[in-house]
Order: structure tokens, then C-alpha cells, then sequence
């Protein structure tokens, strides 16, 4: 391994694409951060307030899980749209250029239909659940249900825009301005 700099895989001037959908991406993902660091306070309040006050915080336990649900699902269009999924990059590489490119479009076209496909079966599952609501805090299931939806569609949003990139011939995937080091990149071989 060398000592010399890697310049970042994704290194020019934004699609428009790109520059369109950034506040969404960003959007996306300080919502996942903000309901992680949510997700993980809720267990320590509740410590907390059991063993200091005797006052347990009834329904922690569900808010917690609606904030797992809620982490998953909000990060999802982030990890698709960094290419941070598992990928199995190490066959691919074997490749002639021309098949990695069919398998580029291959790959994101499943995964648009994939994710629309889910994207449907939780608006479904919402509408046939508009009245009811979790036991404890009674959360309707619309707001339960909202993360998956919007995490899926937008999703598919994503794998369309890579869809269309591998088509054109760009770099399917993006990195964000606060991810961008100046630490070596790893040279595997």
C-alpha cells in the first residue's frame, strides 16, 4: 500500500440528478441520526427513571422499536444511494466492462421494481390499517407505517436514478461532502 492519496471515485461536478435529490438525501439521513441517537436515549432514560425516580417511562419499550423501524427504514434510500448495501463486487470485478454495465442496469431495475413492489404492499397494509393503532401509546399504524413507505419508495427513487446512470454510462453511486476523507483509501488486491 502506497502512501500517496486516492482521490474519491465520484470526483467532478454533480448530475443534476445528484444536485436535485440532495436535500432529500440529506433530509433522509439527519432523520435516521436524529431518531439512532432517539433509539438509543430511550433505553437509559428508562434505566433512569426506574432506578433513580421509581418512575418507569410506560411505552419506552414500543417507542423504542417504532425508532428501530424508523432507522432502518429512513437509512434505506441513503445505503442505496452510496452503494453501501452488500454488493458482490469481487465477482463483478471479473467481469468484462461490457457485462458489469448489463449487470449495472440489471441489478437496478430488479431493485426498482423490488422496492416499488414493497413500496405498494405498505401502502396496502396502511390503508387496510387506517384505524388502528399500537397498544401501549397508541401510535396509529399510518405514522407506524410511514418510514417503510417513504424509505421504500424513495428507494426505488434511488435505484431508478442509478438505473438511469448505469444506462448513461455514470458512476451509479454518490458520496456526500461530510464523508469525504483525507485518509488513503484502501488499495485491496
Amino acid at each position: 500500500m502506497t502512501d500517496q492519496h486516492v482521490q474519491p471515485q465520484d470526483v467532478g461536478a454533480p448530475l443534476a440528478i445528484d444536485r436535485l435529490l440532495r436535500p432529500l438525501r440529506n433530509a433522509f439521513r439527519y432523520a435516521a441520526v436524529a431518531m439512532l441517537v432517539l433509539m438509543l436515549t430511550l433505553p437509559a432514560l428508562q434505566v433512569v427513571l426506574r432506578q433513580i425516580f421509581q418512575a418507569p417511562f410506560i411505552g419506552s419499550e414500543e417507542l423504542t422499536r417504532f425508532m428501530l423501524i424508523g432507522v432502518v427504514f429512513t437509512a434505506l434510500p441513503y445505503v442505496v444511494a452510496s452503494g453501501t448495501n452488500i454488493r458482490m463486487e469481487e465477482v463483478l470485478i471479473m467481469l468484462s466492462e461490457r457485462t458489469r454495465s448489463l449487470f449495472a442496469a440489471a441489478i437496478s431495475l430488479t431493485a426498482v421494481l423490488g422496492f416499488g413492489i414493497a413500496g405498494m404492499a405498505v401502502m396496502v397494509a396502511t390503508l387496510a390499517n387506517l384505524d388502528n393503532a399500537t397498544p401501549t401509546l397508541g401510535i396509529p399504524y399510518w405514522i407506524f407505517f410511514s418510514a417503510a413507505l417513504f424509505g421504500f419508495v424513495l428507494a426505488a427513487v434511488e435505484s431508478a436514478v442509478q438505473l438511469w446512470k448505469a444506462l448513461k454510462g455514470h458512476p451509479p453511486y454518490v458520496r456526500f461532502s461530510d464523508e469525504i476523507s483525507d485518509e488513503p483509501e484502501p488499495h485491496i488486491t
